[in-house]
């Protein structure tokens, strides 16, 4: 190991080798630009950004969702992360963080275990941490498929 009067070596000692984490890959991520106008679903299992308009259901249940600065959402949302920049009018479920940054105009619940609301984000509505844990239990609910029935008529 190298040393100079500069630079003094700097010895760190751990009880676990840490391992660098890798970048995210591009195909790791799905970014809905300002044209795009949506409506209806969306469930990923990866990261997403949305920069456009968007109504309906967000469900991302092991990634983060961003909502941009220029972006319009409305209806429920459930993700690890949510962090928002633009306008959003429903329920935003986190199981870990919700972020509402300085030009978020948001207007419904939130529920996660951890709250940033920063200074000029602006918000109406209600916080409830206390019910984190039953709005991820429903919102988990609503993402598995629903049972295939099959009926069959036997002609004789």
């Amino acid at each position: 190991m190298a040393n100079s009067d500069r630079y003094p070596t700097i010895t760190v000692s751990s009880s676990r080798e840490r391992r660098p984490r890798p970048a995210p890959r591009s195909d790791e991520c799905t970014a809905f630009g300002r044209g795009f106008r949506i409506k209806g679903q969306i469930t990923a299992a990866e990261q997403v950004i949305i920069e456009g308009e968007f109504e309906g259901e967000i469900a991302i249940p092991d990634h983060g969702l961003a909502i941009g600065g220029a972006a319009q959402v409305r209806g429920d949302v459930y993700a690890q992360t949510i962090t928002v920049l633009g306008e959003v009018e429903g329920n935003l479920t986190a199981t870990a963080l919700i972020e509402l940054r300085p030009s978020a105009v948001v207007t419904g619940r939130l529920a996660s275990p951890r709250l940033s609301i920063e200074e000029g984000a602006w918000f109406c509505g209600r916080v409830d941490s206390t019910k984190t844990d039953a709005a991820v239990a429903v919102a988990r609910h609503r993402l598995r498929p629903a049972p295939v029935t099959a009926s069959a008529r036997v002609a004789t």
